[in-house]
């Protein structure tokens, strides 16, 4: 059986909500935002989209490859 979360099942504190904020700006990948928070990258994804908090990396610029 596969070990769960430290913070599988609980309530989010406003401290997480405000991490989880700060590291989807930063870019910072669901998995890695997860283990951070002690949760699931499905809670973290959920809550993300429930907050309206984006995880979608920014578009790139600069030049194209030639092909």
């Amino acid at each position: 059986m596969a070990r769960r979360p430290p913070n599988d099942g609980a309530s989010w504190s406003a401290r997480e909500l405000k991490t989880l904020k700060a590291l989807a700006k930063a870019g910072t990948p669901t998995s890695q935002v997860a283990k951070k928070l002690g949760r699931t990258a499905a809670a973290v994804q959920q809550k993300a989209m429930r907050a309206g908090i984006s995880f979608r990396a920014a578009k790139r610029s600069g030049a194209r490859r030639k092909k």
